[in-house]
């Protein structure tokens, strides 16, 4: 079965995509958000498209792993994921932006700094980290 990782964000969603049971997240691009249904039914598009029976979504929390403004907002989305038929899991993304960061240090600087780079990046550190602990 097929898995999408969402990192979530005000501005846009990145997107990857995996294989259960294997251990490597392939970056699928980002969303730009428009408002919550339309971004609702792209997630719903993907998934139909990329047969993903599963979304994992990162979920932020302070270093103290208390859950703050933007883990509600997190929270909602994802709940309109699951009332529009997803199954959905959390994971906690707390340093996957560090990570993603370090994964694009290699990329040309224009590249680098594309808006939408990171968002995907972080999602492919979200989801191999899924990934990682349900082997």
């Amino acid at each position: 079965m097929k898995v999408l990782g969402l990192d979530v964000g005000d501005a846009r969603i990145g997107v990857a995509v995996a294989e259960e049971g294997r251990p490597l997240a392939f970056g699928r691009g980002w969303i730009e958000r428009r408002d919550l249904e339309d971004d609702v039914a792209r997630v719903c598009e993907l998934a139909r498209r990329e047969e993903a029976g599963r979304v994992v979504v990162g979920l932020p929390r302070r270093t103290g792993g208390e859950e703050g403004a933007q883990a509600a907002k997190v929270r909602a989305f994802a709940a309109a994921l699951e009332a529009a038929g997803l199954e959905v899991r959390f994971v906690d993304e707390r340093f996957t932006t560090r990570v993603a960061a370090q994964a694009l240090a290699h990329l040309p600087r224009k590249k680098r700094q594309q808006k939408g780079r990171l968002d995907e990046a972080a999602a492919v550190a979200i989801l191999e980290t899924y990934l990682e602990r349900n082997a």
